[in-house]
């Protein structure tokens, strides 16, 4: 074979092998751009679940003129500021709502845990049976307005957010809400959130990351505890 019929030969391998390597970049590329555009717009959405907690603890706390809780609330404040900045906004958070927790609790009274349905409605009054989606049913802390709502035969009042798929409870929003949820809960059982929301779309998600952040020795077994009474 001639030495040109070789190059030629060669030369269009590598012209291809290029190409390909070309396509692949550009297909990472664009996935990660993606990938990004999708966190954009969940952070966006959450920012905004943020505020309008803010604004409820807000008016709560100046209403109450509680020192304590006004400064749990400046502490929340920054922590949202920091966290619509991008600036490790998983920590950022969930200290966000940890010490909209405080304030709410310094303002309404009471030691429990928040109510599952909003937790932005404070401390529960009381525990009741729920099933979520038809699930298996357990007892969930809820609020004296949410318990009300219950025993009057209505529906308790559920944080709603905003996803792709359209406006759902905030247990149904698979993973995007884990931190959000996890700082309302802090300094509580850190699996309750996990035994509560067991069989949920956010379900799925909480154990993992609730090892990831207290550690494998939190939950030795596996097993974080009963999910149901």
């Amino acid at each position: 074979m001639d030495w040109w019929v070789v190059a030629v030969i060669v030369g269009g391998a590598v012209v291809l092998a290029a190409v390909a390597v070309g396509v692949r970049l550009s297909r990472g590329t664009a996935m990660l751009a993606g990938m990004a555009a999708d966190w954009e717009r969940d952070r966006a959405a959450i920012a905004a679940v943020l505020r309008e907690d803010l604004e409820s603890v807000r008016a709560r706390v100046y209403a109450s003129g509680d020192a304590a809780a006004a400064a749990d609330l400046r502490v929340a404040e920054q922590a949202a500021d920091r966290f619509a900045a991008n600036e490790n906004w998983a920590d950022n958070l969930r200290a966000a709502t940890l010490a909209l927790g405080r304030a709410n609790r310094a303002v309404l009274g009471g030691d429990q845990p928040p109510c599952v349905f909003s937790p932005v409605h404070g401390p529960a009054a009381a525990e009741v049976e729920w099933a979520p989606g038809g699930g298996a049913r357990r007892r969930v802390p809820v609020c004296a307005d949410d318990a009300a709502r219950l025993r009057d035969g209505g529906q308790p009042l559920v944080r709603m957010v905003t996803t792709e798929d359209g406006t759902v409870p905030y247990f149904g929003a698979h993973g995007r809400y884990v931190d959000w949820l996890l700082g309302w809960y802090d300094g509580f059982d850190p699996y309750l959130t996990a035994r509560l929301l067991a069989g949920t779309p956010i379900g799925s998600h909480l154990p993992g990351r609730i090892r990831a952040i207290h550690g494998t020795a939190s939950d030795p077994l596996g097993e974080f505890g009963r999910v149901h009474d």
